[in-house]
């Protein structure tokens, strides 16, 4: 209870941060904020995963080339992967010189290709929802929310039975099945809230698949820092720990929500 109590006033600046950029910013620059959001969560990674040779300003670009490809539907995204691919295996190929750094040669490229496909390529789809309309993104963010909660609250009181003891000892099988349902709940309720095209019935339904795929989605983060040895991605966000932290539900939820609103909900 002590952790929830530092991490309130943080959450209250947030809450409004995240509400005054999704409702009242173009699309455009709203891609800009996201993707300095994301090229900061990329470099707590980074130092995470703790390359050899760490790529900073390719991962920069990287994740630039791939907002340009979300931006204008004239460059093809498979332009996008193709460059992120190549200039990683370019960049390793100059900056690996001595020959003890060869075992890390492996190791490393799959960190820098990690960077722009684990968090740029998958976070970008907040773009997308946005340009639906921003309600879609506000749904995902209001659902999330409340299915962490739910997790939270009910695995502190009865949670007994772990199921990611490695990942998130703390998370259970009764805090799972209390954020689909409280999730599923939430949906309805940002049905309401922020109205959205599409019946109750599947707003519930969403909301309650996504409340799943979220508990799923934060214990894949949790094992880099466990690698790591640490307990936060970073200390940007005070009683939150670092980006990273924050978004780690949305890797896997973004694109989810998208493909279900593009093809389910419509």
């Amino acid at each position: 209870m002590k952790d929830l109590y530092r991490r309130l006033p943080t959450t209250a600046v947030l809450i409004v941060f995240a509400y005054a950029v999704i409702r009242f910013l173009p699309a455009l620059p709203f891609l800009g904020v996201l993707y300095l959001i994301i090229a900061g969560a990329s470099l707590e990674l980074l130092r995470l995963t703790a390359p050899k040779k760490k790529g900073v300003l390719l991962i920069l670009a990287n994740g630039l080339v791939l907002g340009a490809a979300f931006a204008y539907p004239l460059f093809p995204m498979t332009v996008a992967m193709f460059w992120v691919l190549f200039s990683s295996g370019i960049y390793l190929l100059f900056a690996l010189r001595e020959r003890e750094l060869l075992p890390y040669f492996v190791r490393d490229f799959g960190i820098h290709l990690l960077a722009a496909f684990y968090l740029f390529f998958p976070l970008y789809f907040l773009f997308e929802l946005k340009k639906i309309s921003p309600n879609h993104l506000f749904f995902l963010i209001f659902v999330i929310a409340v299915g962490d909660s739910g997790a939270y609250f009910v695995g502190s009181a009865v949670g007994r039975h772990k199921i990611y003891p490695l990942a998130s000892p703390k998370k259970s099988l009764e805090g799972l099945v209390a954020a689909v349902i409280t999730a599923g709940l939430a949906g309805w309720l940002s049905f309401l809230l922020f109205p959205v095209s599409v019946s109750p019935w599947l707003a519930v339904v969403t909301g309650g698949l996504i409340g799943l795929v979220s508990q799923l989605s934060d214990p894949v983060e949790s094992l880099f820092k466990r690698a790591a040895g640490q307990k936060d991605s970073g200390s940007l966000l005070p009683g939150h720990g670092g980006l990273l932290d924050r978004l780690d539900s949305y890797v896997f939820c973004a694109p989810l929500l998208f493909f279900i609103v593009t093809y389910v909900w419509k």
